[in-house]
């Protein structure tokens, strides 16, 4: 009908015939009794404790039972559906709820408005549709026309002769000389007396289905057994819809087992064989420190997982939130290096979201640091001379002709091999492991305790969202606003401060010092703090960009020096100080403390002597100001005044500037 333009002439001939038709008002009426009943609160109605969903007031249901109830031959499915109405199967709305719905599990972020209003208006649209069919519409619609008078035929044909549907009187033609009637004229308005397209908008509102339909895709925690949600969380990680847990039979039933008894382990099934997830010792440690190739996976990479018995302990004692994040990793040996050296720190009382952003920092550094260590470690002790040693050697010394071992360097790219030195050496030893790993285990128990310490007031509901990406979920403002707290108040939790320096705990900030740091620090002090790495950072990082900054300057301008206005180191004007910037050194440390574009704008043009900028100061004012001038034909000319952050200076400030800038053009 849609397609055909007919909606808008069929639905104002519909409610027409309400008025002339009792059979057709009957319809109407039998069709507003059963959908009169549904609103928002019984379309999608969830019986927790029974795990089942009832849908649209009770019509149809959803059951869910668990593998031992499949096996004791009590139920045959594990998903039992109802979709019979009226004795015909709703086989259109089983479709919908088994494979258009699809249930959130690791994307929890707001749903978007425009995928839930076409939900919204095809659920509805097949409720109509189901009504309209089980109460026989179409079939008596068709008896209506069948026995409809003269008068009713003619009041037909007027309306859809006007709509230019049609220029002869069809339904009088039908009734008077029996002539058929066209087969579309006839569907159309076989569909044309259903709610769909009488008076629609008065039931099921868009908005109403929307918001049920919202709260429905993040409910499967409710309805399905907690085993099987852990099951499909993990083989779904986004998002599942039910056919997909059908499908998942075969899979639910084999993990089930071991999902009840190591459910925090589960994720590590997903880098396991299949054909071995029957098997009782699926998850013992020793699967975690032994070569079992037929056991994992060509996915993991490199056998064993772990080298080291403390690192196994420590990931037994772990949430799922954590193993979760460090299965679907553990392909990256940068990966395991992180994980070895947290677990030599004491973390039982760190909330897993602490542990878990621990972890998630240091993957991109860890191995860097790793190898840093654990060459210095080779060197003094002189590892590449011991007999347990048969692999490698280091880059540059020279080896036999017949030498079968592996030159290597303390290079990210030879990460596996000093990990496998690593493993040859210490034979499971951990307090050797502990020696290597022990400057890494210390910054990042410096992290973790700052986090730690930051967060301590939280509750455990808020420190879920402690991370940036995980406050884009639908549910981190009402969490908030539960515990009053603001969204600013929050975030500054999380803001390192010193000097003119602001940045994210969560940025790579400190983290790109550290190698720098482990150069310099052969021994990293237990009492270490990330307070004072930042302010070590801090230097480091002005520096190398002071540095970046001369380099390009230099590189630019073949004058390092120019001639300058003043020759004095600063000139005093009714107690204000005026400090003219001299050399790049100067002039980029106030870009710095400025935050402009000092020196990337003006350089250039200081250099080549057409610019003159001031550090201008007062004891009575809080802030410095940059002055800025243009030089034209030997004459200082006013250009800008401001405060940093590029902040415009006051009126009077300026004009005391000028009048600076006059004096100063005397003096020449």
């Amino acid at each position: 009908m849609e397609q055909n333009g007919l909606i808008a002439p069929l639905s104002l001939l519909a409610q027409q015939c309400l008025r002339i038709s009792p059979e057709l008002k009957q319809l109407y009426l039998d069709q507003m009794a059963m959908i009169g009943q549904l609103n928002a609160q019984n379309l999608l109605k969830i019986q927790q404790d029974q795990h089942r969903i009832e849908l649209l007031d009770g019509w149809f249901y959803i059951q869910f039972h668990t593998p031992p109830a499949l096996d004791s031959g009590a139920v045959s499915t594990l998903v039992e559906r109802q979709f019979y109405f009226h004795k015909s199967k709703a086989e259109a709305l089983e479709e919908f709820f088994l494979q258009d719905i699809y249930f959130l599990t690791g994307d929890l972020k707001s749903q978007h408005s425009l995928y839930l209003r076409d939900k919204a208006k095809q659920l509805r649209q097949l409720i109509f549709a189901q009504v309209y069919a089980g109460l026989n519409g179409p079939e008596r619609v068709f008896a209506f026309l069948q026995q409809m008078s003269a008068v009713q035929a003619e009041i037909i044909d007027q309306q859809l002769i006007k709509a230019g549907l049609y220029t002869i009187p069809v339904m009088q033609n039908f009734v008077q000389h029996g002539n058929e009637i066209p087969q579309q004229i006839l569907e159309s308005l076989q569909q044309a007396f259903s709610l769909q397209y009488l008076q629609q908008d008065e039931f099921l509102s868009i908005q109403s289905l929307m918001d049920s339909l919202d709260e429905f895709c993040f409910s499967a925690t409710q309805f399905l057994p907690s085993v099987t949600f852990r099951i499909m969380s993990l083989s779904f990680e986004e998002r599942f819809n039910l056919q997909e847990l059908i499908d998942h039979t075969d899979d639910i039933c084999m993990l089930y087992r071991h999902a009840q008894e190591q459910s925090n382990l589960l994720g590590f099934v997903r880098l396991m064989n299949r054909e071995v997830w029957h098997r009782d010792d699926l998850l013992s440690k020793r699967n975690f420190f032994e070569n079992h190739s037929y056991l994992w996976q060509k996915k993991v990479a490199r056998l064993p997982l772990f080298d080291c018995q403390r690192a196994v302990n420590w990931l037994f004692k772990q949430s799922a939130e954590v193993l979760d994040w460090i299965s679907n990793n553990i392909q990256h040996s940068s990966v395991r290096v992180a994980v070895t050296a947290l677990s030599f720190v004491d973390s039982h009382h760190i909330h897993p979201q602490i542990i878990l952003a621990t972890l998630q920092y240091f993957q991109y550094v860890s191995a860097r640091l790793f190898i840093h260590s654990i060459h210095e470690y080779a060197i003094q002790h002189e590892w590449f001379q011991s007999e347990h040693n048969q692999s490698f050697v280091l880059k540059g010394t020279r080896q036999s002709f017949d030498d079968q071992r592996i030159a290597i360097s303390p290079s990210i790219l030879y990460l596996d091999e000093w990990m496998e030195l690593l493993r040859n050496m210490a034979k499971m030893d951990d307090q050797l492991t502990k020696k290597v790993y022990l400057n890494l285990s210390r910054v990042m128990q410096a992290y973790m305790q700052h986090l730690y310490r930051i967060t301590a007031h939280l509750p455990d509901e808020v420190l879920a969202y402690i991370q940036p990406q995980s406050q884009q979920n639908r549910d981190f403002y009402t969490v908030l606003r539960r515990y009053q707290i603001t969204f600013t108040e929050f975030r500054q939790l999380f803001y390192m401060h010193g000097g003119h320096m602001r940045e994210s705990v969560f940025d790579s900030y400190v983290r790109d010092y550290l190698v720098d740091y482990f150069s310099n620090h052969k021994h990293i002090p237990k009492n270490l703090s990330w307070s004072s790495l930042f302010s070590q950072a801090v230097a480091w990082h002005d520096q190398i960009q002071k540095q970046e900054i001369i380099a390009k300057l230099k590189k630019e301008f073949a004058l390092a020096h120019w001639k300058t206005r003043t020759q004095v180191p600063f000139l005093l004007y009714f107690n204000w100080r005026f400090e003219e910037l001299k050399t790049l050194d100067r002039i980029i440390e106030e870009t710095k403390i400025f935050r402009n574009c000092l020196a990337a704008s003006y350089a250039q043009q200081i250099v080549e002597g057409q610019y003159l900028a001031f550090r201008m100061s007062h004891p009575a004012v809080r802030l410095p100001l940059m002055l800025g001038c243009r030089l034209v034909n030997g004459q200082v000319i006013f250009d800008q005044l401001e405060y940093p952050n590029n902040q415009k200076a006051e009126a009077e400030y300026c004009n005391i500037a000028q009048h600076f800038i006059n004096w100063l053009n005397l003096q020449a």
